[in-house]
């Protein structure tokens, strides 16, 4: 897949790249992607009352 990154978001990759010690820019856009579907599928199992909160 071939992705293109608006160069308004450049620095927030370059900076999020510097954060994480990766010099693949690619890897940081990776990253985020999964903290997103990662959040995504939290918030959807805690709106639907799936995780156990003990």
């Amino acid at each position: 897949m071939r992705v293109t990154i608006r160069q308004s978001l450049h620095p927030f990759i370059s900076n999020k790249a510097q954060e994480l010690g990766i010099n693949d820019h690619a890897e940081v856009v990776n990253f985020l992607l999964l903290q997103f579907l990662q959040n995504s599928t939290l918030a959807q199992q805690e709106s639907s009352g799936s995780i156990d909160t003990q």
